[in-house]
């Protein structure tokens, strides 16, 4: 079994098993992807003092199991703040394109009316520990395997397909064989699951997909756990939006917001 979500071949880099989807079985699911650009785009960086602030990321098409390559150009490279594109392509088709803002962090006193609260999700330290698949009851003969299936999770409460849920997640795996993962590259790999801990099930048959994921970081994650308390609501043309608020163990590191659209559940 691999080991990482893609392993790196010369300028390209080729998905394992682990970075399947739940919707198709041809076709990524959407945090390796994310993850992918947001640690190219890290590397791209000429600044290393500099920290993410916000990701941004459309995915335009269905990722394949392919190789994918990533372009990057740098928009503004300043001081205090740098702003970089990046660009996803499989057989020379574009299926993700990013922009990732950098900022400068500098020490300065903060009055308690300007600060983030402080309150953080409980840990569950005695419920099982699993996929977010396994502890949603998501998982049966027929479930494809792929990050779903790979990434650890905690339930707190919701998961239920009622658009509401409440998790800490982690990746256990590097995104890239060989590579250490970053708290950056880890918070955006999993941030697609907003969606998943906040999974809007409109009948048995009928889940719903984003169609991008905008991750903002007020402070960059301490430890692997990353905790979710997210939020999904559609509107009847089948347009939603999932909203997610993001955590570590010492209080709430930023937020994800994802466009929904319908989506058929597969295998039904």
């Amino acid at each position: 079994m691999s080991e990482a979500l893609f392993t790196r071949t010369n300028d390209a880099y080729l998905p394992t098993d682990l970075a399947g989807s739940p919707w198709s079985p041809g076709h990524l699911h959407g945090g390796p992807p994310t993850g992918l650009l947001a640690h190219v785009l890290e590397q791209a960086v000429e600044a290393p003092h500099l920290c993410l602030a916000r990701l941004s990321v459309d995915l335009l098409r269905p990722v394949p199991r392919a190789a994918l390559r990533v372009a990057v150009e740098t928009v503004r490279a300043g001081r205090r703040l740098q702003l970089l594109e990046a660009t996803m392509q499989a057989d020379g088709v574009t299926v993700c394109r990013a922009t990732a803002l950098f900022l400068e962090q500098r020490e300065v006193s903060v009055p308690d009316h300007a600060r983030f609260p402080a309150d953080v999700p409980p840990f569950p330290d005695d419920a099982p520990v699993g996929s977010l698949a396994f502890v949603a009851g998501w998982l049966d003969k027929d479930s494809l395997q792929g990050l779903h299936t790979t990434a650890e999770a905690v339930r707190i409460d919701g998961i239920e397909g009622r658009g509401r849920g409440r998790a800490w997640m982690r990746l256990p795996v590097p995104l890239v064989a060989g590579e250490p993962n970053t708290p950056t590259t880890c918070v955006a790999t999993l941030a697609d699951f907003g969606n998943g801990v906040g999974q809007l099930r409109l009948n048995p048959a009928t889940g719903s997909i984003n169609a991008d994921v905008n991750l903002h970081l007020h402070r960059i994650p301490e430890g692997e756990w990353i905790g979710f308390d997210a939020l999904s609501r559609m509107e009847e043309h089948g347009v939603g939006l999932a909203d997610t608020v993001l955590y570590d163990r010492r209080g709430p590191i930023g937020r994800v917001l994802q466009s929904l659209m319908v989506m058929p559940v597969y295998g039904r």
